[in-house]
């Protein structure tokens, strides 16, 4: 971008400086008043058109610019849209497997727990047979 600003302010530049010079020229050719006037007028017309012609340029040239800016930032736009998308569903997706994990776990504690529950009462049912059975022969022996 810099190098068009550089090429635009040495139009400019080169305009204003041949706009200068010719009415200088102009001032200080032998002419007669009314051709100087004359002459005044027509350079002055000219360097309108190019002031005009410098103008449309600069114009056409800040709307591109202002285009390209306007499409940039929609592309920018639409690709944080869709990576935000893509996190929001690699979370979700996260989420959910985190509670399909929480769940399994859940459910393969309880069962543990439900087997030794079972066991612990086996055998506490186990011991206890035991424990009449010897205090049956005990009192028998007596």
């Amino acid at each position: 971008m810099a190098a068009k600003d550089n090429k635009a302010d040495f139009v400019i530049g080169l305009l204003v400086g041949g706009a200068l010079g010719a009415a200088l020229a102009l001032l200080y050719a032998p002419q007669s008043g009314e051709e100087t006037r004359e002459t005044l007028k027509q350079k002055g017309g000219e360097l309108a058109d190019s002031a005009t012609e410098v103008y449309g340029k600069a114009k056409d040239q800040t709307t591109q610019l202002a285009s390209q800016v306007k499409e940039s930032t929609t592309q920018l736009a639409a690709q944080v849209k869709e990576g935000a998308s893509t996190v929001a569903a690699q979370v979700g997706d996260t989420v959910e497997k985190v509670k399909d994990d929480v769940a399994t776990g859940y459910a393969q504690a309880k069962d543990a727990a439900t087997q030794k529950a079972s066991e612990v009462a086996e055998a506490a049912k186990t011991r206890a047979a035991t424990k009449r059975s010897t205090v049956t022969t005990t009192e028998s022996a007596a």
